[in-house]
């Protein structure tokens, strides 16, 4: 009778038990180990009660009722285990899609500082490509009447000194334009990772 009463209230603890989900891996192992110990209950008890059975006089329906109990314990410490389950499948769930989440914004505030890098390098270069012509046409500007005057139509004899001049000048805006587009394409690949190239040396031609 003993044994009766000992698995009547241990089914009775299982039904009131229930399955509780654990916040953490260490109170996830402790109801694992609770689940495991209450198993290992219900078959020392069942295995108690068909002893007693087996003494019995009637012998089937007492192992009948035995095992009907130990069924309905361990369906239940089953279920309990299986709501286990699903929580911790439900929580690497979300870790993985926070995992993804965080990835993919770190990714977007690379790509947004990269394209900031680019910009304000595109507008120091425009900076820069507007600074010569800014300088020339004030200088253009403020030159007196009489220097703009054609040196060859007030002095003949200074024409040529004047065409090696307008010459030279030439080649050197032409020099510095060439090296203002080496150090646009310099930048470009900078920011592609590719190694720049050098810029040439501007050629200094003499001023007669």
């Amino acid at each position: 009778m003993k044994s009766n009463a000992a698995l009547l209230w241990l089914c009775l603890g299982c039904v009131s038990a229930g399955a509780a989900m654990a916040g953490d891996a260490a109170s996830e192992r402790a109801e694992r180990d609770r689940i495991k110990l209450e198993r290992s209950q219900v078959e020392a008890a069942f295995s108690a009660r068909e002893s007693e059975c087996r003494r019995r006089f009637v012998v089937t329906p007492c192992l009948d009722a035995a095992r009907r109990a130990r069924r309905e314990a361990m369906e239940r410490l089953r279920q309990q285990e299986a709501a286990l389950d699903e929580a911790q499948r439900k929580q690497r769930a979300a870790q993985r899609i926070e995992d993804i989440r965080n990835k993919v914004s770190g990714e977007d505030a690379k790509r947004s500082d990269a394209q900031a890098r680019a910009a304000r390098t595109r507008q120091r270069l425009s900076e820069a490509a507007a600074r010569p012509a800014s300088a020339a046409s004030a200088a253009s500007v403020s030159a007196p009447t009489h220097a703009r005057t054609p040196v060859a139509a007030s002095h003949p004899a200074s024409a040529a000194e004047a065409a090696h001049r307008a010459d030279y000048e030439k080649r050197q805006a032409a020099a510095q334009e060439h090296r203002e587009a080496v150090e646009r394409r310099n930048a470009e690949r900078a920011m592609k990772g590719k190694p720049a190239r050098p810029l040439p040396a501007l050629g200094a031609a003499s001023v007669p």
